[in-house]
């Protein structure tokens, strides 16, 4: 079984994204669903690191990256050795061609 670790710029994400949800659009009970989802995706990460997709770019990239769907976001990890790495949580639609604001 894989390790899951969660780089500091992710967390910020889903603290964002709950915080979000949960205050903004006063939708707590969606927010607490979002972090469920997230843990269960997390063991999923750990039993099979491989299922989800690559993502693509038009750039070089040190790592490997792949896309995991989570109640309408996508999280980005690396696989390394034995260990998960999440490095983003970021919106479905949000404009990834961009560079970040």
């Amino acid at each position: 079984m894989y390790r899951v670790v969660y780089l500091t710029l992710a967390e910020a994400d889903i603290l964002d994204a709950v915080d979000y949800i949960a205050d903004k659009l006063a939708n707590p009970v969606a927010a607490e669903a979002l972090l469920d989802e997230l843990d269960r995706m997390a063991e999923q990460l750990a039993r099979f690191p491989y299922s989800f997709q690559l993502y693509r770019t038009e750039r070089p990239m040190r790592d490997e990256i792949r896309m995991a769907p989570v109640k309408g976001f996508v999280l980005y990890y690396t696989v390394r050795e034995n260990t998960v790495e999440v490095r983003r949580l970021l919106h479905g639609r949000r404009d990834r061609s961009r560079p970040e604001d």
